[in-house]
């Protein structure tokens, strides 16, 4: 198993700085890397908050509050990759400039240095064409906010080697993080998907008129969203029925949306601007609010639920998904 010592996080910005926070706060040598000075300053402004609020709500220890100081650097220089053992690219989603952090990396780094994209939604695999030695690219998507929020996508492009997912799987679960592999590029990769597919129907039956957006947020909070925590729509099945979902799905898949594209509800919100936190108000009216108050109160919110279902989520750590015909269900009676 390969033993990583540095890392070398690329963009300093929304995603970039919490993953460097995170690794340094494990005693690895951890170096952020940005040619934007003010995005610098600002990532030397953010992580120090939120390793203090991380601490007093104890999701954190001293140690690892003291790691973050004495482990990560801040530097504007692709040479300071030289030494590293994994690079994380978190740079914004546009190909060009993607695709320039992936050169400027093949020209500095070791042959086995494994380089990852903590993309949410690019195709890396097409987009790094001038890497050598493609066995060792991998997306690894980080969830916002990426210094708290504990599952990563791993994603396999179509030459990462068997070797390098194992290694790095081992290496999410190290920093304390619940690693998910998709073993091919699919757009959206696990979450977006699920996100989509979930928004879409909402967003359809608001459409209809058939319910507020109100409504069906407490619908979703109230009832799913309690058990998420430990229990994911497949696993549910199993509490429901498997016959039960069968049959519920034979009758009500033919009239979900089959959208393809974006709903009345979006259209609208965008038309009127209500885009949500940015701009002030989006369902919810954030007049007189600030941004950074705001992603507070919902950072602290993430952590006290991680922190409220801990024991529970631990105590189910044992149990084991079978694949289909790995075991038999009992025989039913004729």
């Amino acid at each position: 198993m390969r033993e990583f010592k540095k890392i070398v996080v690329v963009g300093a910005g929304t995603m970039g700085h919490g993953i460097a926070q995170t690794f340094a706060s494990y005693g690895y040598d951890t170096v952020c890397i940005d040619t934007f000075e003010k995005s610098i300053a600002t990532a030397k402004v953010l992580v120090p908050a939120n390793v203090n609020i991380m601490l007093e709500n104890g999701f954190i220890t001293q140690e690892q509050a003291d790691n973050t100081t004495k482990y990560l650097r801040y530097s504007s220089d692709y040479a300071d990759a030289k030494d590293a053992d994994l690079c994380i690219e978190a740079v914004p989603e546009v190909k060009e400039i993607k695709a320039g952090v992936y050169e400027n990396l093949d020209k500095v780094v070791r042959p086995d240095t494994i380089i990852s994209s903590t993309t949410s939604a690019a195709n890396i695999f097409a987009w790094a064409k001038k890497v050598s030695h493609p066995e060792r690219l991998i997306i690894t998507h980080f969830n916002n906010p990426s210094h708290i929020v504990p599952l990563v996508e791993i994603v396999v492009g179509p030459k990462t080697s068997e070797e390098n997912v194992k290694d790095i799987r081992a290496l999410i679960e190290k920093i304390g993080r619940k690693p998910a592999v998709l073993n091919k590029y699919v757009p959206g990769f696990i979450v977006n998907r699920l996100t989509a597919a979930l928004l879409r129907e909402a967003s359809y039956m608001v459409d209809k008129g058939w319910v507020s957006m109100e409504d069906v947020d407490t619908a979703f909070s109230c009832n799913q969203a309690l058990k998420a925590p430990f229990e994911g729509p497949i696993e549910l099945m199993d509490y429901i029925g498997w016959d039960v979902a069968k049959h519920v799905g034979t009758l009500l898949y033919p009239f979900l949306s089959r959208s393809m594209r974006p709903s009345k509800l979006a259209k609208q919100m965008v038309k009127e601007n209500r885009l949500g936190v940015k701009t002030g108000v989006g369902v919810k009216n954030y007049a007189g609010k600030t941004r950074a108050d705001l992603q507070a109160k919902r950072n602290d919110g993430v952590m006290r639920v991680l922190k409220a279902t801990e024991d529970i989520v631990e105590s189910k750590a044992g149990d084991k998904y079978y694949k289909i015909g790995e075991i038999e269900g009992p025989k039913q009676d004729k």
